[in-house]
């Protein structure tokens, strides 16, 4: 199937992925934050920074040759059942699942000295690293380790030593990136944030050059939202802090997942209220559940409108008993 036809079909493409991915991306890295003890062997906490700030702007540059011209290396696998398998990096986009791989290896199993990462041979490089973090008994094979160590070359990464590598894969290798030298330091402190500091609530660390993981800092939720919805217009913004701000002074819990999935979660009584989320198959979107009149004033007008005339219930939209067991409905945002 070509990426024509794809798109008259619905499909997700390869740039839809990239483009996703980069709309993770923080928007805003903060100048001071503190760095955990266990990242000080590493470098500095100001050069941690401010290579932190230039791995994001690298992988801006990543997401964006991979939107411009990443159908050249990879076209969407096309699913041969009719199951609703949600798509994933492994499996649907096998390439930027190798690239992720590669540039964690490079940064977690090299020596940073000054401006260079080096690292012995290339069977490290092939060590497929699971979204997890950890090491898949699975290799990436020599020509598409060749592709990903090439497409990396055209984001401005420089291998010296690749060349004299023969059969057995072994000799020293160097890296570099001349446009900004700092982002090795943050290629070298992501890398490590991803394999040894991630949890649960937090996946996918690197490809989202999430700073807060390398901070002791305990991370305020009204400031992660304010990144998560930043790329939206400044209407819905304001309409969406004002929420959260208003389900907070109420008491209502905020639970906060982060990854390549994203969601806010608002409860009263462990009961869910509402949720703002994101993800590659679904986009971004809110939850409503049917709330009680007390609830009711949280939400906005239009929210409490679609409520209140049960928009979100399919049984009592047209009339039908009801089951037991709200499960609320979704309002897409564009993004």
């Amino acid at each position: 199937m070509r990426i024509e036809e794809m798109l008259s079909n619905g499909e997700k493409t390869f740039g839809d992925m990239a483009r996703y991915l980069q709309r993770l991306l923080p928007q805003k890295i903060p100048v001071g934050y503190s760095i955990k003890p266990v990242l000080s062997n590493i470098e500095s906490e100001e050069n941690i920074r401010n290579g932190v700030l230039a791995l994001k702007d690298f992988m801006s540059i990543f997401y964006g040759l991979l939107i411009e011209d990443g159908n050249r290396y990879e076209k969407l696998r096309v699913r041969t059942n009719k199951t609703n398998r949600t798509p994933s990096l492994a499996v649907d986009f096998p390439f930027i699942y190798h690239v992720r791989s590669v540039l964690l290896n490079i940064g977690y199993h090299s020596v940073l000295r000054g401006d260079v990462l080096s690292f012995s041979g290339l069977n490290t490089l092939a060590i497929i690293i699971c979204c997890e973090g950890m090491e898949s008994t699975s290799k990436i094979s020599v020509p598409k380790l060749m592709d990903c160590l090439r497409f990396l070359s055209e984001c401005g990464m420089y291998f010296e030593g690749i060349e004299s590598i023969g059969a057995t894969n072994e000799g020293l290798v160097e890296v570099t990136y001349p446009d900004a030298p700092a982002m090795l330091t943050g290629l070298k402190v992501m890398s490590v944030a991803q394999r040894d500091l991630k949890w649960k609530t937090n996946d996918d660390i690197f490809l989202r050059c999430d700073y807060r993981a390398l901070s002791n800092d305990k991370a305020d939720i009204a400031d992660i939202l304010r990144d998560f919805v930043s790329p939206f217009s400044a209407e819905i913004q304001e309409c969406i802090l004002h929420m959260h701000l208003k389900c907070i002074e109420k008491g209502l819990g905020c639970t906060v997942k982060t990854g390549l999935k994203n969601s806010f979660t608002y409860s009263y009584k462990k009961n869910i209220v509402w949720e703002l989320s994101s993800s590659f198959a679904s986009g971004y979107r809110i939850f409503v559940k049917m709330p009680n009149n007390d609830m009711l004033e949280l939400l906005t007008p239009l929210l409490q409108e679609l409520t209140t005339n049960g928009c979100g219930c399919e049984n009592k939209r047209f009339c039908k008993p009801c089951e037991k067991g709200c499960h609320g409905f979704y309002i897409s945002l564009p993004g």
